[in-house]
């Protein structure tokens, strides 16, 4: 669990995706507070600096995607933390606990009903991840049972690529759109591809989450502003799942991971001259055999235009 970040922004007017502002700062939190679980996936932050990337550049042409209009450079920090279920007996299978902590960059394409994204993350999983120091802070403030970090593995090298396409298409009698999601994660702890489908009130850019990306997405505002609303569901297929290895002087069995792990997720977005807020609620299927129940978790995100 991770404590909350205050940031700050001047007023500025609302643009369209093609016409993105110069500078977006986004911070998205995950926690399962909301569904008093406190195990699993039990929270994530990202901090994003996000700003338009001149077309002339180097980076903004290699593999750039067709149709693109308009594109920006996302850099930011990752700190995800994993635990075991505290009120899970000695003999249940459980995932021992784990902490990451990334530099993560990533470029998005942005065209009228498209938008991909190339990124990179690298950092360290492990205890300089501080994951354990992140979970007593905040347990200072909300009561939960403690979590075992001896079964954490020691540090190990994090990196990642991460790609992933979504695309938006209009349907006859249907409000909104429908939005196809793509991609992959290749990394050396974790690899995967998914795929999903989501309804949105909107294109594939404006006021996105992540939930059904998997990879850094900017929650561009909507052109006429006000609330905005999405709903999916989508599969990963995982080839590899290392955060779920245990240290070698760890009694308890090591879970193995699903081959297929599928979400569903909602949630709803307000867009403002100021910037973004994004709120959704997500369920995933179970990531290992032998966990007790599929797992929820919320997540919110707040976008803040500067100039």
């Amino acid at each position: 669990m991770i404590p909350g970040i205050a940031v700050a922004a001047a007023l500025a007017g609302a643009v369209s995706p093609e016409m993105p502002p110069p500078v977006l700062w986004h911070v998205q939190v995950d926690n399962d507070v909301a569904f008093h679980t406190d195990r699993w996936y039990s929270s994530g932050v990202r901090v994003y600096r996000s700003a338009s990337l001149e077309g002339g550049e180097p980076l903004a042409s290699v593999l750039r995607a067709p149709a693109t209009r308009s594109q920006r450079l996302d850099v930011g920090v990752i700190q995800e933390v994993y635990t075991g279920n505290p009120y899970a007996a000695p003999a249940d299978t459980d995932r021992p606990n784990a902490g990451r902590l990334l530099v993560s960059a990533a470029r998005h394409d942005i065209a009228p009903d498209a938008l991909v994204t190339l990124g990179v993350d690298a950092g360290v999983s492990g205890p300089s991840a501080r994951g354990e120091e992140a979970q007593r802070f905040i347990h200072r403030f909300v009561t939960a049972p403690e979590t075992d970090w001896s079964s954490q593995v020691p540090d190990r090298a994090d990196v990642q690529l991460v790609g992933a396409w979504s695309k938006g298409m209009s349907v006859d009698g249907l409000p909104g759109k429908l939005v196809l999601h793509g991609g992959a994660v290749a990394g050396t702890l974790t690899a995967f591809g998914h795929a999903g489908v989501e309804w949105r009130s909107d294109g594939p850019a404006e006021a996105a989450s992540p939930l059904l990306r998997y990879a850094a997405t900017p929650p561009l505002q909507r052109p006429e502003g006000g609330l905005g609303f999405f709903a999916g569901a989508g599969v990963r297929g995982v080839a590899r799942n290392r955060l779920l290895e245990r240290r070698a002087d760890d009694a308890r069995a090591e879970p193995s991971a699903e081959t297929w792990v599928a979400r569903i997720a909602a949630g709803i977005s307000w867009s403002a001259p100021w910037g973004t807020a994004t709120f959704g609620i997500a369920q995933d299927s179970r990531e290992f055999e032998g966990q007790s129940a599929p797992h929820r978790f919320g997540t919110l995100t707040v976008s803040l235009r500067l100039d």
